[in-house]
């Protein structure tokens, strides 16, 4: 017999022990509005007409002279592929040492994938550097701005943007004849002299990668405000659990986060509200005063879901459990590639 009582007091026990719930979210928003940021600056668009076999050797060479990334785990995640091959189309040739590749990013709007975002960073530690690959409306928004100069990148002049907010990065722009634009940026606790230096130096070994990525997940039913929004899927790592994010936002403003990997779904916040729902073959828990889903598929992998209100004023919940019912969580991705160069 479950005694109710006994569960409540060990749920108010841990909330009494929990950190404040406005230090909490004052931690979510910087950490949001650093991830949107970073997130903009990955992505490299086609950097000049360098041959591509002499990138490859020369960096083939040089990783040669590198030690391992060890501080990388090893992920089994799944064999990758899926219904949109993205081209990576373009890599650095020179990274500082330690640095390997921990997250890629894709903005899929339809059938395309006109964006593609790398970054690189030593380990877990909080550095990264990043390459973004084309643009889209839907990151203007995030359009980095702050002191600006002009720089060379390999006879194409350079937009390179230093912002002196909370979070601090250097930023630098330009567009080959024919190429999407590239930006290329730096997040590390360096000073703004050295994050240029770095960042232009970065730029200018950038050169083509023959390699693809995939995007396995797929929509089905959305509701109108979100039928035809772009979307952002990510693959990363945390710890040394595999990570697969789709997110999007609507005409009105309105979000939708999934959170997929081999790690349990962390909760915002405490709740006495929590009741089981069933999704096709899948168990979980819903939150609907939170308006998350919990699931676990059989295959252990962990799903956490989000959507906000309808801004007309429709539950969330109802929604949700639809937009996961008809998702094609597709195969899950080859992460093979985290920690290398």
């Amino acid at each position: 017999m479950i005694d109710t009582e006994a569960i409540r007091s060990a749920f108010a026990a841990l909330a009494d022990e929990a950190p404040p719930a406005d230090r909490i979210r004052a931690s979510l928003v910087v950490r949001a509005r650093r991830h949107r940021q970073r997130r903009l600056v990955l992505q490299l668009a086609g950097a000049g007409t360098v041959v591509a076999a002499t990138g490859v050797a020369a960096a083939g060479v040089w990783r040669l002279t590198q030690p391992p990334a060890s501080r990388f785990p090893v992920l089994h995640a799944g064999p990758g592929g899926g219904w949109l091959e993205v081209p990576l189309r373009f890599r650095p040739a020179w990274l500082p040492r330690g640095y390997g590749e921990g997250k890629r990013t894709v903005v899929v709007d339809g059938t395309q994938a006109p964006v593609l975002s790398r970054d690189w960073q030593p380990g877990t530690a909080d550095r990264m550097i990043a390459l973004l690959i084309g643009w889209h409306p839907s990151l203007d928004p995030d359009r980095p701005s702050g002191r600006e100069t002009t720089v060379d990148v390999n006879g194409v002049p350079g937009r390179l943007v230093q912002t002196g907010d909370q979070t601090p990065g250097t930023y630098l722009t330009w567009q080959p004849p024919g190429q999407p634009q590239l930006l290329v940026s730096v997040h590390t606790d360096d000073v703004a002299d050295a994050q240029q230096d770095l960042a232009v130096r970065v730029a200018r070994s950038v050169r083509p990668d023959p390699g693809t990525t995939a995007v396995g997940p797929r929509f089905g039913w959305l509701p109108p405000d979100l039928a035809t929004a772009p979307w952002r899927l990510q693959h990363g790592f945390e710890d040394t659990n595999w990570t697969q994010e789709v997110t999007m936002s609507g005409t009105g403003g309105r979000r939708l986060l999934m959170t997929m990997g081999t790690s349990a779904a962390m909760r915002l916040g405490n709740t006495f509200a929590t009741t089981p729902i069933r999704i096709r073959d899948w168990s979980g828990w819903q939150v609907p005063e939170m308006r998350q889903l919990f699931l676990t598929l059989p295959d252990g992998i962990e799903v956490y879901a989000q959507l906000d209100d309808d801004p007309d004023g429709e539950p969330a919940m109802p929604t949700l459990t639809r937009i996961i019912e008809d998702f094609d969580f597709g195969p899950w991705p080859d992460l093979s590639w985290i920690g290398g160069r």
